[in-house]
Parts: structure tokens; sequence; C-alpha cells
């Protein structure tokens, strides 16, 4: 019989795995310190290196196109480790896509040509297929009562993860220099002023990698029968997940799989699936262009419509923005998402961006008609904040729409795998498109400078449209097809 997370609501939520979902996340950080690690010394790595051969206008083309390659070799390759992942187990596949990260962020490190940079950087996404195959074992170890709590620190993880790896590329760059009371013994850091933090973010990479070697449990059903013992302390009697009625922290979210190889890709793309990545990648859209446009935005003169501030002023507001998403997110997720449902909490969080983008031009005019940033721009940028940090629901609830969404237990990897290659395209494309729309509109000046916007709250409107096909009783899609 079918259950609907509606059903488990008033329900005592299960206890937490917490020593498996604490290593899964000591996992996931991974992926936004070694993508992010570069960012803050990529521009001078390109200019250091005589890379555009002494044209700083260039800098950014460059830097730009190595970011990129990121995100779009991971949207290539994201979906593969998923489906092997359903073959072959999760444990197996993380453990690989560590090793890569760690081979291919030190290679990083070491390269100094554009070409090498440009390997080891399609490597890095590549080899990152952690995050897909991540979501599918934090659905299979919690239960309907329990995922929301679960799925709520994946953000927290991964901006936690993006300040770390700020604080290690900025910080650690050019060592020889910096600290040569350490590190002045050595030529070698003169020659890879960039190495230091390359190898910092492979050693994370490798304790995770031990991590998970000696302690990570496999969620794959079928690959833990002829275990000795069973996932999380349960039986090792198969039957006896499965003859549970009331759910444990071993109970996964989605019933046993059959032992079939995996379905095919037109198998799982069944119209509730396309809807769930469809939605997957709005959120991702959305989020990527508010975090990338905010310092732009902040950076840029008040004569042309931003508020002129310095970079630390920038630092600062984006790090406080960091906190407050994490602690909304760990504090009031779960309840919110109890009360209000899937759906609901998904749809409300999407018309929150209204706010978030519509507040740019706002504060523009504030800060025009004083010539300077007042008490109504302070008052609108803090609730700016606030307003993006609770849109950042949006993300916990589109991780379980994708994992319900799964039409068997063994094609979860390969649904989670497709979701992460459209979130992963969003992010390879969705900033430069937005930087450009925003340029474009300043300078010839389009509808006052303010079509961006008007094309921003046209995208928000389209995610609204595309999310009021989502199901609104959770159902598990496995249980509906018999599985």
């Amino acid at each position: 019989m079918s259950h609907s997370l509606a059903l488990r609501d008033s329900t005592t939520p299960t206890p937490l795995p917490k020593f498996q979902l604490f290593i899964l996340l000591y996992i996931q950080a991974a992926e936004p310190i070694t993508a992010f690690v570069v960012f803050p010394f990529i521009n001078q790595l390109i200019y250091e290196y005589g890379i555009t051969h002494g044209n700083e206008k260039k800098v950014g083309y460059y830097a730009g196109s190595i970011n990129t390659l990121f995100f779009l070799t991971e949207m290539v390759f994201v979906f593969y480790w998923g489906r092997a992942s359903d073959r072959f187990g999760r444990r197996p596949v993380l453990l690989t896509g560590l090793w890569g990260l760690t081979l291919s962020i030190m290679l990083f490190g070491l390269s100094k040509t554009f070409f090498t940079l440009m390997i080891s950087r399609a490597l890095s996404g590549a080899l990152n297929g952690n995050i897909g195959v991540m979501k599918s074992m934090m659905a299979e170890m919690t239960d309907e009562t329990n995922q929301a709590q679960a799925f709520s620190f994946m953000p927290l993880v991964f901006t936690a993860g993006v300040t770390v790896a700020s604080f290690i590329g900025g910080g650690l760059s050019h060592p020889y220099e910096r600290f040569p009371s350490v590190f002045g013994w050595s030529k070698f850091w003169k020659d890879y002023p960039f190495a230091l933090p390359c190898f910092v973010s492979g050693l994370f990479c490798i304790t995770a990698f031990t991590t998970a070697f000696i302690w990570l449990k496999e969620t794959l059903s079928h690959k833990r029968r002829n275990k000795v013992t069973g996932s999380y302390g349960t039986s090792t009697d198969t039957d006896s997940a499965v003859a549970d009625e009331n759910p444990t922290a071993a109970t996964p979210l989605l019933p046993e799989p059959l032992t079939s190889p995996p379905p095919s890709i037109r198998e799982v793309l069944t119209p509730r699936v396309r809807i769930a990545i469809l939605n997957s990648g709005a959120i991702a859209l959305l989020s990527i262009v508010f975090s990338y446009l905010q310092p732009i935005i902040l950076s840029t003169p008040i004569a042309l419509g931003g508020l002129g501030l310095d970079t630390p002023t920038i630092g600062l507001i984006l790090g406080l923005n960091g906190v407050v998403s994490s602690v909304l997110q760990v504090v009031f997720f779960a309840r919110v998402h109890r009360r209000l449902g899937t759906k609901t909490t998904f749809r409300g969080a999407l018309v929150i961006y209204f706010l978030v983008y519509l507040s740019w031009p706002l504060m523009s005019h504030f800060s025009k008609r004083e010539g300077r940033i007042d008490a109504a721009v302070i008052t609108v940028l803090t609730l700016q904040q606030v307003a993006s940090a609770v849109s950042g629901f949006a993300f916990s609830c589109a991780h379980i729409f994708i994992t319900s969404a799964a039409p068997t237990r063994n094609a979860l990897g390969t649904t989670t795998g497709l979701s992460q290659s459209l979130v992963s395209l969003a992010r390879a494309v969705g900033p430069a498109a937005t930087a450009s729309l925003f340029a474009l509109s300043l300078e010839h000046n389009l509808l006052g400078g303010q079509f961006v916007y008007i094309v921003l709250v046209a995208l928000v409107l389209l995610a609204l449209s595309v999310s009021s096909r989502l199901p609104n009783v959770m159902t598990r899609a496995s249980e509906e097809r018999g599985d």
C-alpha cells in the first residue's frame, strides 16, 4: 500500500543515522571545495603565468573558460556516475570520485599552461559525480518522516564548502612570499605559487576518502545482500526490511529493488521524473543568477544602477548571507516542510525570488535618488538577504521531488544523475548569460537599464508555471508501479 509524506507528517520523525549522514555530508563538502578553491586566484594565475601574453583584457575570458569547463564536464559525466552507482553500488562510485577529485585538483596546482589547466579542470568536473550519488544514498538511508531534515543539511554543507574554499584559495596562494618562515626553504613554492591551496583541497578529499573507505556502508540493497551484517545494524534477512511496517533509521525511502539491471533511460524518464528534473534545473538557475549577479550589482557604481560598494563590504554581505542561509535551513526548513508540505514549500520559495530580484532596481532607485547608500537601501538589502536565504528551501524540496520520482529503486542513481546534469548546465551557462544581459541592459539603456530585471521576473513566472505540475501528494513513484 502506498503512503504519502503527508500521512506521516503527524508521526514522530524516525531518528537519523547520524554517523552515516555525517560521512555523506563530509564527502559532499569535497565538491564545492574543489570547484571553488580556484576562484579567488584564477585571474591572478592567468596573468602571472603569461597565458594572455600580457593582455589584461583577456584575463576574464580565459578565467571564465576554465571555471565554466568544470560545470560543463560535470554536466556530461554526472549522469553516467549515477548510472554506474545503480549497477555497481553507491560506495565504490563515491570512493572512485574522491580519488579523481584528489588527483585532478592537485594536477591543477601543478599546471602552468592553458592546455594543462583546461585538462585538469575538465577532469575535476568529469570525476565529480558524487553529488548525485550522495542524494541517492541519503534517500536510501532515510524515510519519509526524516528525509526533509536530512536534506536540509546539504545546502548548509555546500555554503560552508564554498566559504572554506574561498579562505583556502585566497589565503594560501603565494606561500613562498607570504609565509617565508614556513615555505621559503623550497623554490618549489615560488615556481608553483598556487599549488598549496590545491594540495590542501586534495588533502581534504583524501581525508574524506579514508573516512568513507573505513566507515561508510553501502545503501544499494542488492549490493548488501551477501554481507554478514545488514546496513545500519539491521538484520541480514533480506525480507525483514520489507516486512517491517514500522520505519526505523534503516528503513529506506524507497522499497527494496529488484535484482534486475537498471532500467533504460527512456524507462527512467517518466513524466513525473521529467517534471522533477525541470524544477530542479529551474531552481538551480534562479539561484546561480542571484549568486553571480549580486556581487556585480553591489560593486557597480550608483550612477550605473549598482550600489558602488567596496570589495571588503561585498565580502561581508555575501558571508553574512551564507550564515543566515545555513541557520534558516537547519533550524526552520524541516518545521516549515512538515507544516506546509513539499510542493507548497517549494512554490513559496519560488515566489520569494520576486522579492529577491526586484530588490535590485528598488535599491538602485533609492541610491540614485539620494546619491548614496541611505537607510532605505540598507533596509531593502537586509530584506533581500533574508528572502534569498528562505528561497534556499527550494533546493531541499527539489532533492525530495527527485528521489521520490525515481520509478524504481535501482533507477535512483540514474534519476539523480540526470537531475544533476541539468543543475550543472544551469551553473555553467547561467552566470555568463546573466552578466551579458546585465551589461547589455546598461550599455543600450534597455528600458532604462531595467530590462535584465524584466527577464528575471519572467524566469520566475516560468518556474512557477513548471512547478504547478509537481505532485500534490508525495507518493513514492516506485510504489505506484508496484515495485
